[in-house]
C-alpha cells in the first residue's frame, strides 16, 4: 500500500544497504534533531542572490539558469536577506530509491516569519544535494543561521516501483555533489 513513510520506515531507509544502496539521506547534521514523525528536516549550508534572468523554455538545452552571487555568513555565522527571492544549496545528499518520491514543505516557522520556501518534485532516482528557493516576504527581513532547517522532506511510496530506465537521469542528477 502506497502512502508517507512514517519514522520507523525512514528508519530503515536510513540504514547502509549491504547490496551497494545507498541510505535514502546522507550528511546530515544531527538525526535525533531532523528525522520527523513524517519527514526529514532538511539545512541551509550556502545561500545566493540572484544576478540575471533566467530564459525557460521547452527543453533544457533550450533553457539558461540566471547568474547567483554566494553570500557571505558573518562571524556568528549569519547573514541578513532583505525582502525577495534567495537560492539556497542544502546540506543533505538526498539519494531516492526507484519506489520513493520526494515532497517537501517548508517548516512552519518559516510561514510565521514571513518567509516561503519553493521546491519542486524530487523524482524517483533522484540523487543528489538540492537547491531549492527562499523568498522573504518579510518587509523587514530575516536574519538566518548556517545550518537552519527550512524544510520538512516527506517520502510518498509508489505502488510499484519503477523500472530500470524509468528513474530520474535528469539535468540536476548527482548535483552539487562534487
Amino acid at each position: 500500500m502506497s502512502g508517507f513513510l512514517t519514522k520507523n520506515q525512514l528508519l530503515a531507509y536510513l540504514q547502509p544497504s549491504q547490496t551497494g544502496v545507498k541510505p535514502l539521506i546522507e550528511n546530515m547534521i544531527d538525526s535525533t534533531v531532523q528525522i520527523q514523525p513524517a519527514g526529514i528536516d532538511l539545512s541551509l549550508q550556502k545561500i545566493f542572490s540572484f544576478e540575471s534572468a533566467a530564459v525557460l523554455a521547452f527543453t533544457q538545452a533550450q533553457t539558461t539558469l540566471p547568474s547567483y552571487r554566494e553570500l557571505s555568513f558573518d562571524e556568528a555565522e549569519q547573514v541578513f536577506l532583505p525582502p525577495g527571492p534567495y537560492k539556497v544549496l542544502l546540506n543533505e545528499i538526498v539519494n531516492l530509491p526507484r519506489n520513493l518520491v520526494g515532497i517537501a514543505r517548508p517548516r512552519s516557522t518559516l510561514a510565521r516569519s514571513g518567509i516561503a520556501a519553493v521546491t519542486a518534485l524530487w523524482d524517483p532516482g533522484y540523487s543528489g544535494r538540492s537547491e531549492i528557493m527562499l523568498q522573504v516576504h518579510n518587509p523587514h527581513g530575516l536574519t538566518i543561521a548556517r545550518n537552519t532547517r527550512v524544510i520538512q522532506l516527506c517520502f510518498w511510496e509508489l505502488d510499484e516501483p519503477l523500472c530500470e530506465g524509468e528513474a530520474y537521469l535528469g539535468r540536476y542528477q548527482l548535483e552539487n555533489l562534487t
